[in-house]
């Protein structure tokens, strides 16, 4: 071709060799793989290992039972095995206990004579067919997902790197799906880290991380159990300083008393104070997560422990522990077959002989002492017994203070909490009445004030003035007779309506001593003096004394008539059972007319002494119809008074 010719073919004006190009097709985003998917595929390679992998594999046939850890495995492990076997296998899988069937036996038989692969797969083995159990040569069993597992997931389906924390989670505490549905699609490992450290703290947790709850060292109001909580902590505190072992701290004590007086609070407070969970169950929970049988049942306490023991360092605390029945009064029952295996096994767990339970701290609660098997109480199970009930003042007060918070804060409550311990308020009864007077004030339209808690503390005065009248001088008759006779100062006395008393007065929780005849009728005359008071000052007497048999006069009787027939202080060193008094008292005309002489001449005593104290009577009732409460310290300072005017 020469210069002069010319070419048909166009070129353009200019070329850019990156625009000009071809265009490149990028290659389609890679998806990430299900988390669902990938945790049951780990886990399931894990368990079975290779031996049985490749068994699977070659199509032979054989007979495996696959243990999963709770019901929501079930499905995804029975997906699993397709792949594995080609879908050469018939896999059983059982999520919930079966109807029977009448011809699943059957069925069973002739798939493995033949030669099919098997698979049995449940959270429970014995929700499987029993052929399928004793056929098996193989039993596995995948575990819990644990941190290390869930951290794989978390590299392989979650964006992001997999932060530290996530080595250290207590994912054992979740479900299958639980896991898997906070590793969504397109979720950040660091956000799924988040949400189930949320999900294992409220699992371990009693309460919210939110909630507001009083410091140890300021619970007064638990006395022994104060104490007690404060010792623990202090000792795992130096178990994890290196100082001690575990074996060094206690492992468990038994918290009793009325309801609502905090046995649960406690433990969470202490659960709070040393930053470890508090897991919470109770033998009613057992029953109603497992529908009664006794496989279950015995799988739902073994689960509570286990729970404790994997977050321990732990506080494990349990409910109304008096619902285990005390395995020595079953004898004959014909119950005894299935309570003795669960109650044997619950010995078990809390002597942990079956897995060592060292840092889990096992706390029960019972309102009903008398219902507990001292075997629960011996040494290496919860070992301690302590009495935990309504507080004093002081603990009154404090509680008081802690739900008011910020408010009344310059007022002076003092009254008001010796009111709530006349009516022997527990901190569950504080709490419902602040929350009923800021009810209260809320509805008025205004804050909070002294009279809203006032109204929910003092009820509604329904007695006439005669009525208080005189039931003011009856307890100022007990608590003048108490002193003068040398059985102590009342720790208080009030004109509250007290159940079927309408007051009350309250003596030191050290019993009297009743050694000696002198000891029963300085006991007897101080119960005998608030009727004799009325005499006294009122010119009369009322029913009050009487009426039932905890009344003045109903234990009277009783003391007077046990110190005749059944102590040898009377005029016989025979003796009678104390149950039988009673019925001596109701067929013996002889021995009621000396039960009756005795305490009529200590009702004497008792008038003689009023008589003699009848101004000191006066300023007690007065005081007590003013203020309807008088601590020890306020009767001492009015019988100061009185002292001082005879001077």
């Amino acid at each position: 071709m020469t210069d002069t010719e010319s070419h048909d073919i166009p070129f353009p004006q200019t070329f850019d060799p990156v625009l000009d190009q071809a265009p490149v097709e990028k290659p389609p985003k890679k998806e990430r793989p299900s988390s669902r998917e990938t945790l049951v595929d780990l886990a399931l390679h894990e368990a079975l290992g290779p031996v049985l992998r490749k068994k699977l594999a070659s199509g032979r046939g054989c007979c495996i039972v696959v243990k999963v850890p709770e019901p929501s495995w079930v499905d995804p492990v029975d997906d699993a095995f397709a792949p594995l076997t080609k879908d050469k296998a018939i896999v059983i899988a059982r999520a919930k206990q079966p109807l029977p069937r009448d011809r699943e036996e059957s069925m069973l038989a002739n798939r493995l004579e033949a030669g099919r692969i098997v698979i049995g797969v449940s959270s429970d083995r014995e929700w499987l067919p029993k052929l399928l159990l004793d056929t098996a040569e193989d039993h596995v069993e995948i575990p819990a997902a644990d941190a290390a597992l869930v951290a794989k997931v978390l590299r392989k389906c979650a964006r992001g790197r997999v932060p530290a924390e996530a080595v250290s989670l207590g994912t054992e505490l979740l479900t299958f799906d639980q896991i898997t549905s906070m590793i969504a699609s397109g979720t950040s490992a660091t956000e799924a880290v988040r949400r189930m450290s949320r999900a294992i703290a409220a699992r371990t947790k009693v309460g919210t991380r939110e909630e507001r709850l009083p410091k140890l060292e300021d619970a007064i109001e638990y006395g022994d159990a104060r104490r007690w909580a404060l010792d623990l902590r202090d000792d795992l505190t130096d178990v994890r300083a290196g100082k001690i072992g575990y074996g060094d701290v206690d492992r468990g004590a038994l918290l009793f008393g009325p309801p609502g007086t905090g046995k649960t609070l406690l433990a969470r407070m202490l659960g709070q104070d040393l930053g470890i969970p508090v897991i919470v169950s109770s033998v009613g929970q057992w029953f109603a997560t497992s529908g009664g049988y006794l496989n279950e049942v015995i799988k739902a306490q073994r689960s509570a422990f286990n729970e404790a023991r994997s977050r321990a360092p732990a506080i494990l605390f349990l409910d109304e522990i008096n619902a285990m029945p005390n395995v020595d009064s079953l004898e004959g029952s014909r119950n005894a077959d299935y309570w003795k295996p669960l109650i044997l096994d619950f010995y078990t767990l809390l002597d942990g002989a079956m897995e060592g339970r060292d840092g889990v701290v096992v706390i029960g609660a019972t309102n009903r002492i008398e219902d507990i098997n001292p075997a629960i109480l011996r040494p290496g199970r919860l070992e301690r017994a302590i009495f935990v009930g309504p507080p004093d003042a002081a603990g009154v007060e404090r509680i008081m203070r802690f739900h008011l918070g910020g408010d009344l804060v310059d007022v002076d409550i003092g009254h008001l909490a010796r009111l709530n311990v006349a009516k022997q308020a527990t901190g569950a009864v504080v709490m419902e009445q602040i929350r009923a007077a800021r009810r209260r004030a809320r509805r008025a339209g205004r804050a909070i004030a002294l009279d809203d808690v006032t109204a929910q503390i003092i009820d509604k005065e329904d007695r006439t003035q005669e009525t208080l009248r005189r039931v003011a001088v009856h307890e100022a008759g007990h608590g003048i007779a108490s002193i003068e006779l040398g059985l102590g100062t009342p720790e208080y006395i009030t004109v509250l309506p007290m159940g079927v008393s309408g007051g009350l007065t309250m003596f030191k929780k050290a019993e009297f001593h009743l050694g000696f005849r002198e000891d029963f009728e300085r006991l007897v005359t101080m119960m005998l003096a608030g009727r004799a008071a009325e005499h006294a000052v009122l010119g009369r007497p009322s029913q009050g004394a009487g009426g039932h048999p905890e009344s003045d006069l109903g234990r009277s009787t009783h003391l007077i008539a046990t110190m005749l027939a059944s102590t040898g202080l009377g005029d016989t060193l025979s003796y009678v059972p104390e149950a039988d008094v009673g019925q001596m008292l109701r067929l013996d005309r002889e021995f009621r007319i000396k039960v009756e002489k005795v305490i009529t001449a200590l009702y004497d005593r008792a008038l003689r002494l009023m008589s003699d104290h009848r101004s000191g009577l006066v300023a007690i009732a007065d005081a007590l119809m003013e203020r309807k409460y008088l601590s020890t310290q306020d009767i001492s300072s009015l019988l100061k008074g009185e002292d001082s005017t005879r001077a």
